[in-house]
Parts: C-alpha cells; sequence; structure tokens
C-alpha cells in the first residue's frame, strides 16, 4: 500500500471504530490514531485564497499564482501554499474521478481570452472568489473535507503535489493505451452485420438506480423554480432602474427649467421639493437595488449553483451507465460473431470486460453515495428555496408601500 492510499483509507475512518479495551490492556491500531488526526485537523477550516504573483514571459503573461491559506475558525492561518488555476484543475478532477458521486462544486471555466482577461481586475477578482468558494464548499463537505488529495492541496508546498501529477499522467498514460488498442481492434470488426437490439438502461440496474432518477426529475424542479423567481426579481431589479432613471431626468429638466428665470418664486419652491423628493427616492432606490442585487440575489444564485452541481453529479452517473451499456452490447454482439481469427475477437472482448467491470464497480459506488447524498440535499435545498421566497415576499410587502422616507430615517 503507498502513502496515498493509506492517507485515504485511514482519512475516511469513523470514531465509532475505535474497540479500546482498557480491562485487557489493548492498543488500538496507530493507523486510526492518525486517522482522528487527520480528521481534526480539517474539522471546521476556513480558506482564504489571495492574488499572488503574475508570472510572465517578456510582456505575455502565461500564468498567475494564487496564494491559498487555511485556518481553524478563530485561529491563526497555519497553512499558506502557491498554486496556478491548473493546480485547482487538477484537484478538481480528482475529485470528479475519485468521488463523483458526491456533489463536487465547479471551478471557473478557462478559455482562450484567460490570459488577456487575467490583467481585468473585474475578471480577476471573480475568478479569485469562485476558486474561493470551491475550496470551502469541499472543507465544508461531511465527506470530501477527509479525502487526502484535498489535504495535499491545501498543505504541501510542492513536491508532493507533482509527484501527485506524475502519477495521474501516467494514469491517463495507461488508459489512453487501452483505449487505443480497443479502437484498432474495433476497426477489424467495422464489416460485421450483428445488431443489437436497443435496451433501457433501467433495466440494467436495480431499483435505487429509478429512486435517482426520480431525484434527479425533484433537482431539475427545484432548478426551474429558482430559476423563475431569478427572472422575477431581476425585472424588479429593472423596474426600479428604470424608475431611478425617470426620477433622474426629472431633476435634469426641473434644473433646466429653472435656469430660465422666467418661473415665480412659489413655483420655484415647488420645484425644490420636488426635486428634493425625487433625490430622497432615488437614494432609496439605489440602497433597494444594492440589498437586492448583493444580499438576496446572491444568495438566490449561490443556491442555483448548488441545483447545477446536484444536477452535473446525476448527469456524470447517466454517462457511465450509457457506458455500460454500450460497451455490454459490443460485449453480447462479439459473443455472437464466429471468425477464424478468434484471437482479435477475445482481445477485443477482455478489454471491454476489464473496462465494464471497472466502470460497473465505479457506478455501483457512485449510486450508493448519492442516494444518501442527494436525500439530504434535497430536502436542505427545499428548505433553503422556501427560506428565500418567504424573505423576497417580505421584501415585496416593505416595498409595494411605496414611502418615502425623510434623508435623516
Amino acid at each position: 500500500m503507498n502513502l496515498l492510499d493509506d492517507l485515504e483509507n485511514n482519512g475516511t475512518q469513523q470514531m465509532d471504530l475505535l474497540n479500546f479495551d482498557h480491562q485487557s490492556n489493548m492498543i488500538p491500531n496507530v493507523d486510526f490514531y492518525n486517522a482522528i488526526v487527520i480528521n481534526e485537523f480539517m474539522n471546521n477550516r476556513i480558506v482564504e485564497v489571495k492574488d499572488g504573483e503574475v508570472v510572465k514571459e517578456g510582456y505575455i503573461t502565461k500564468y498567475k499564482l494564487y496564494l491559498v491559506r487555511t485556518k481553524k475558525q478563530g485561529g491563526d492561518w497555519e497553512t499558506e501554499v502557491s498554486r496556478r488555476f491548473s493546480d485547482f484543475e487538477w484537484l478538481y478532477q480528482e475529485m470528479i474521478n475519485k468521488y463523483g458521486g458526491y456533489i463536487i462544486p465547479a471551478i471557473p471555466e478557462k478559455h482562450l481570452l484567460t490570459k488577456v482577461n487575467l490583467a481585468s481586475y473585474e475578471f480577476s477578482e471573480k475568478r479569485r472568489k469562485d476558486l474561493q468558494q470551491f475550496l470551502q464548499r469541499i472543507l465544508n463537505h461531511h465527506h470530501l473535507r477527509y479525502v487526502p488529495e484535498l489535504r495535499i492541496f491545501i498543505e504541501d508546498k510542492e513536491k508532493f503535489i507533482s509527484l501527485l501529477k506524475g502519477e495521474l499522467e501516467q494514469n491517463k498514460t495507461i488508459e489512453q493505451k487501452y483505449d487505443n488498442l480497443l479502437q484498432s481492434v474495433k476497426s477489424l470488426w467495422h464489416s460485421s452485420t450483428m445488431t443489437t437490439k436497443g435496451q433501457d438502461p433501467t433495466r440494467m440496474f436495480d431499483g435505487g438506480e429509478k429512486d435517482l432518477t426520480y431525484d434527479e426529475t425533484l433537482l431539475l424542479s427545484l432548478s426551474m423554480k429558482g430559476s423563475k423567481l431569478k427572472t422575477v426579481v431581476e425585472e424588479h431589479i429593472i423596474t426600479l432602474r428604470e424608475e431611478a432613471k425617470t426620477l433622474n431626468d426629472q431633476n435634469e429638466s426641473l434644473y433646466s427649467w429653472n435656469g430660465l428665470g422666467s418661473a415665480s418664486e412659489e413655483d420655484i419652491s415647488q420645484f425644490k421639493q420636488l426635486k428634493y423628493n425625487n433625490e430622497i427616492r432615488q437614494r432609496k432606490i439605489n440602497r433597494e437595488i444594492e440589498d437586492i442585487d448583493r444580499k438576496f440575489l446572491h444568495k438566490l444564485q449561490y443556491s442555483l449553483f448548488e441545483i447545477e452541481w446536484a444536477l452535473t453529479a446525476c448527469k456524470r452517473r447517466r454517462n457511465l451507465q450509457q457506458q455500460l451499456l454500450i460497451d455490454q452490447q459490443r460485449i453480447d454482439q462479439l459473443k455472437m460473431q464466429y471468425t477464424d481469427n478468434s484471437s482479435r475477437r477475445d482481445l477485443e472482448m477482455d478489454v471491454l470486460k476489464t473496462k465494464y467491470q471497472k466502470n460497473k464497480d465505479r457506478s455501483d459506488k457512485m449510486s450508493i453515495i448519492m442516494q444518501d447524498e442527494l436525500l439530504s440535499f434535497i430536502s436542505e435545498m427545499k428548505q433553503q428555496l422556501k427560506s428565500i421566497l418567504e424573505e423576497w415576499r417580505s421584501i415585496m410587502k416593505t416595498l409595494s408601500k411605496n414611502i418615502i422616507e425623510d434623508e435623516n430615517e
């Protein structure tokens, strides 16, 4: 067993596994104490991602380093490492590949203009916040915070994570060799006339899979309801901004008319009072927009992000099921084929069966994890969206009064 496997096994043990018999002076497993230390270290951690050095070649930006540091709540910063965006991508892929049944937050997308946009404060700040949110979400997760890849990411300076990347690339190379072999063998059978009748993917799996399909339908429903509320809120913000613009245009007209010098003192007094009331209303509208946008809309958007992450986990499972179906169909097809050179057929079958079993084990593990993960997540998300909706109704009830408050309120 290598160090990585040892960390993974120890880091996921539970406290109730300890059976210490004081009467017989039995000593608990040392590895279990290591697991307790790991668990204690990763509990209740806060992460901060800060902009670091920008690495350039001449005038061209190559990449940016981010300063990642963590601490216990209420304590001092304990760990500090520099990570580039590709390191975050590595951690994300490790989470997806090894713990795909859990709800894993997304990382910011990478596109062709990233290096150009790094010079933009708005782009850079949003990416920094998204990366920090990604790490904090994992640190808050009941299981993912204990996985060794996360501990290595936030604590090890460079050496070990470079080693893991090397192992990851090596695994990819091995898998690619298998894929190339599979494709080359498949090409030998392109003239086959065998066809396999389509199958219902749900028939390949037990009842738990159908329950997960129902959970995915609930998630889609929650996503639609949340998106509808988001649209209503955004339309309300547009209405408020249009009202603020109308008040501003009216005040500009009043300033212009007042400058003509043809108004009576009574008219000027009324104009001043109107401008004053308009300015108060404008400030009130701006505060309302800021509160709705910064507090309420941000909260709603984050909930929608979480639902999207859960739906992505469901999509990973469905894609894996579909691949299992395709591989099983091909295996059944090969069993029906007869040829003089059966060694090539057998070779393809061996590769397919190995791949199928690996994916089947992964699918079973994902399904078990997701049944528990989605049960608690959907219940929590229902309450969260209900609370957000009640908050919005309260906001609208207050705004519907449309009272112009005094400036000193």
